[in-house]
């Protein structure tokens, strides 16, 4: 039987940190997902701020990010070159070879199969996991 991973969409760091909380409790490993809206807005610092904080309050072994970058090339080979786990990117296939040779290089994973569960307009994140998970 495959393993089915599954990412969860944030829109803040509370939201975050209390999906990770609650995948502990569970046993389940997130995958923290962040939106390209929220990458263009705010910028490639703030991922690696954002990496920090939840690196402060949780180990690094505890989650990993996944980060849509859509057509946008400078801010993928950007966050490749912080060493985010998994980034998202829409290309042609002369483009992704080139692509996925950088991201070779830094131990980045391109373009992963996992479900999205959308999390980032539910307030109470615990009755939703009993919902999927039970």
């Amino acid at each position: 039987m495959k393993s089915i991973d599954y990412s969860f969409a944030i829109n803040s760091y509370n939201q975050a940190v209390d999906i990770i909380t609650t995948c502990q409790k569970r046993k389940i490993f997130p995958i923290i997902y962040i939106k390209y809206f929220m990458v263009n807005g705010f910028g490639p610092d703030w991922i690696k701020e954002f990496n920090n904080l939840l690196e402060q309050k949780f180990s690094k072994k505890k989650f990993k990010l996944f980060v849509d970058c859509k057509k946008n090339y400078a801010l993928f080979i950007n966050l490749v070159e912080q060493r985010i786990d998994y980034l998202k990117v829409d290309a042609k296939t002369e483009t992704y070879k080139k692509l996925n040779q950088i991201a070779k290089k830094n131990n980045v994973l391109i373009n992963p199969k996992f479900s999205v569960l959308d999390f980032s307009k539910i307030k109470n994140i615990n009755l939703k996991f009993k919902r999927i998970f039970l």
